[in-house]
């Protein structure tokens, strides 16, 4: 800007400001403000209308349709200068005379292409092309894989075809024996994804022919090539038979038949054969289907157990008898009791040990009187002896690890009873990796040795017993004692309980549970939403979660028994994507991330507590509801923390102001309406469970077999550069100072500038024409000054290249002016 003094009270301002590359963000209102002496002067309006050719604001999508079913294609555009009329093409040529937004095609055969062109008086924008797909069968199946081979099951995978324009539904896994011309052949069919499925009921040691075909909404794909595999050897599932034992002279002759040869599962190897008579075992091995055994012992009964071993193992089943042996003088009878023919035998044996023990007592008690006397004459009265004497018993009694350990934690002798069977020796369980960890305890992966000598992975949460009262570990227990009794698809189970001695401590409890590939249910949803390789979760899979959690608390509310701590974090999936609820109380003192502190590790997990429960501490299975509708709430959201910006401290005012969880964006209104109701304020009005899972299978009966992404059309009604400037209008405001551009109010006189666009042959070069119109010049003119620029400090300190430059002039003509940008 230049300024031009004529004499002390008259100074000309004359400022410019020039535009570059005009983008239609510039249009709008534009104002000059200038301050002499703190008055504030302000120019009339200046409207910058930029035209040029159409620009779309919906585009034809693409669309996958069924063979001769109409179907609706829509395209809007804008200007300025408007009006803009819409004109379709297919394959590139003029369709009739539609020159609607939205058409609707009858219907087509084949694939096809339709596009549109948006015109104005400044020309014509062609759109995109939208391809018409016909939905058709989907292709073969490819890649079928055996992944994992056991005695009776075959675990197999494959990749889909191309799935024809209509997602893939279910697959279907036809199985047959190889070398058996007339087995029958099984088909299995299964949903998906995932694309793999464990086939089930299999013959040991037999090859088997598979192939697999999946189907759409328009009909099955071929079926694959066949591919054969063979399940391993396993152990026998039946025990010998006919299982006999007789005494003959001295020895014990035991005779049996073979299992029945579709139920060795293997090739046979041996016989394990247990005599145990008293405290005494005796095992040997046989390969021949009898075995005889020296007596040792007579008047006593003998047990008899016989099972079946192949390369992989010894059966499970035994075959057991029992022969009670009498002396030699007695004949020989099958029973757990002697026969009473000639009992004087007997009698004379009784008599004769117990002379012979009561001649031991009196030596006993003579010899411990005259040691007694003969002490108290050299040492004074035996009250005042400190012995010294260690006792060092070669084979005395004792009790269990397990008894010991339990009573050495505190705990009640009733929950001692309830454990007692679910023990686990520790010798048994063998610890791996941490699988995660938090303020209170840890869960870690095992290995649990299997009574064929095989290894099962599990899951064995611990506790960090520094900060746990004795109380707290018997609560931790209790927990434990009632998941022992649960039988459900959809609540995990109890495999038992471990205890591990520690020094300077008590003995560390350990939970052994199922091991979960696929971990809690929050982890697996925000890795489907936020890993490297999301994976889209249609609707369908996303409800079947909550109707598994509806039916495994339906269960466990029906045996009288609170959660307290349902949440997406707690519900764990298992390998065929199935959800059971875990963590039964158990949580609610383990871990922390979720939880508000009252108090020494009173934690709760406030964001899924009901209004009332927060309130007295009260739980009901209605509380539980209500948890059941937050849980569904982070699954529609793939992970999400529900009340985002809400702290732990303000939920219960933010609850009893009659605030609820916001409905997702892509949330169906009729699921949204089942969380609301879980989120009554009076738990009355709740629904129980039934009533819960009932609504969801319903929704999911009314839902398409599967969806796909392609079937949701994001449409951006903003033009790219709006958003850049709504982006920028934060940081471009800032303090009125002298010189400073700023927006203002409407003034009543405007003006109207418009953009004339002119194309290049350079794509990068489109060049506009700014017409300014003088309107009324008289008006302009009663202001004294001219204002400064419509640009911020900063840009001011720029150079004289920039986009603002300030010229200096006496007077300003009334005809318009044009300038080229």
């Amino acid at each position: 800007m230049e300024t031009a003094v004529y004499n002390q009270e008259t100074v000309n301002l004359l400022s410019t400001m020039s535009i570059k590359s005009v983008k239609r963000a510039d249009a709008g209102e534009y104002h000059c403000r200038l301050s002499v002496s703190n008055k504030i002067i302000e120019s009339d309006s200046i409207i910058l209308e930029v035209e040029g050719l159409p620009t779309f604001t919906i585009q034809p999508s693409d669309v996958n349709v069924t063979r001769n079913t109409p179907f609706t294609l829509t395209c809007e555009a804008v200007g300025p200068p408007n009006p803009v009329t819409i004109k379709w093409l297919h394959k590139g040529e003029r369709y009739a005379e539609h020159n609607e937004s939205s058409i609707t095609i009858e219907g087509v055969n084949a694939s096809t292409q339709y596009s549109c062109e948006a015109h104005n008086e400044k020309g014509l924008t062609v759109s995109r092309e939208a391809h018409i797909n016909i939905k058709e069968l989907p292709d073969k199946v490819s890649k079928v894989t055996v992944v994992k081979r056991e005695a009776n099951k075959l675990l197999i995978s494959w990749t889909p075809g191309h799935d024809g324009f209509s997602p893939l539904s279910t697959c279907s896994i036809t199985v047959r024996e190889l070398l058996e011309p007339g087995s029958p052949t099984a088909t299995h069919p299964t949903r998906v994804p995932p694309f793999q499925y464990e086939i089930t009921n299999l013959k040991a040691m037999t090859w088997y022919n598979m192939s697999v075909s999946c189907t759409n909404e328009i009909g099955w794909s071929p079926p694959s090539v066949w591919v054969q595999s063979n399940t391993t050897e396993g152990v026998p599932s039946e025990a010998p038979q006919n299982l006999t034992v007789h005494v003959n002279n001295s020895m014990l002759m035991i005779r049996w038949e073979a299992p029945p040869p579709d139920k060795l599962n293997g090739i046979l190897q041996r016989y394990d054969v247990t005599i145990k008579h008293g405290t005494r075992v005796n095992t040997i091995n046989s390969i021949t289907t009898e075995a005889a055994v020296t007596l040792q012992m007579f008047n006593t009964t003998y047990s008899v157990e016989v099972v079946a071993c192949t390369r992989s193992g010894c059966g499970s089943k035994r075959s057991r008898y029992w022969l009670f042996v009498p002396d030699t003088e007695l004949p020989v009878s099958p029973s757990s009791t002697p026969l009473p023919s000639r009992p004087n035998s007997a009698y004379i044996v009784l008599g004769v040990a117990c002379s012979f023990c009561l001649l031991l007592i009196l030596m006993f008690t003579a010899v411990w009187l005259h040691n007694r006397s003969y002490l108290q004459c050299l040492f004074g009265p035996a009250d005042k002896l400190i012995p010294n004497v260690e006792y060092r018993p070669q084979r005395s009694y004792n009790r269990s690890a397990i008894e010991i350990t339990l009573a050495s934690l505190g705990i009640s002798s009733e929950l001692q009873g309830k454990l007692q069977d679910m023990m686990i020796v520790r010798n048994l369980l063998s610890i791996g990796k941490v699988l995660g960890e938090g303020e209170f305890g840890s869960v870690m992966e095992g290995h649990l040795k299997q009574p064929d000598g095989t290894s099962k992975k599990v899951a064995v949460k611990t506790m960090k017993l520094d900060n746990f009262s004795q109380r707290e570990i018997e609560e931790f227990l209790n927990e434990a004692a009632c998941m022992k009794d649960f039988h459900h698809p959809n609540v995990i189970r109890l495999l038992g309980v471990c205890l591990e001695l520690v020094s300077g401590h008590f003995p560390k409890p350990m939970v052994i549970l199922p091991f979960m590939k696929y971990g809690d249910l929050h982890s697996f949803l925000l890795r489907s939403r936020l890993s490297e390789d999301p994976v889209y979760l249609p609707t369908q899979i996303l409800v079947k979660f909550m109707i598994d959690i509806a039916q495994g608390m339906e269960y466990l509310s029906g045996r009288n028994f609170l959660h307290r701590d349902l949440a997406a974090r707690n519900c764990m999936l298992r390998d065929d994507m199935s959800v059971c609820v875990a963590d039964f109380g158990l949580s609610k003192k383990i871990y922390s991330g979720d939880y508000y502190r009252q108090g020494r590790i009173a934690k709760m997990p406030v964001k899924w507590i009901a209004v009332e429960s927060l309130a007295d501490r009260v739980f009901t299975v209605k509380s539980d509801v209500w948890a059941f509708g937050v849980t569904m709430w982070e699954i529609v959201t793939r992970g999400m923390t529900p009340y985002p910006g809400v702290q732990n401290h303000e939920i219960y005012d933010y609850l009893f102001e009659g605030n609820r969880l916001k409905q997702p964006n892509d949330c169906l209104d009729e699921l949204y309406d089942i969380m609301l109701s879980c989120w009554s304020a009076d738990p009355v009005d709740r629904p129980d469970f039934t009533q819960v899972r009932k609504r969801l299978e319903n929704l999911a009966g009314k839902l398409p077999t599967v969806s796909s992404k392609k079937d949701i059309i994001y449409i951006n009604t903003s033009f790219p550069e709006e958003e850049e400037e709504l982006r920028g209008e934060a940081a471009a405001e800032g303090p009125v100072l002298t010189s400073t551009p700023s927006c203002s109010r409407q003034s009543t006189d405007t003006s109207v500038v418009t953009a004339d666009v002119h194309k290049s042959t350079d794509a990068e070069d489109d060049r506009y024409v700014v017409v300014i119109s003088s309107g009324d010049h008289e008006a302009r003119s009663t202001v004294d000054t001219v204002d400064t620029p419509l640009l911020n400090h900063r840009l001011l300190e720029q150079d004289s290249e920039e986009t603002v430059r300030d010229v200096t002039a006496t007077q300003q003509t009334s005809s318009d002016t044009t300038r080229l940008l």
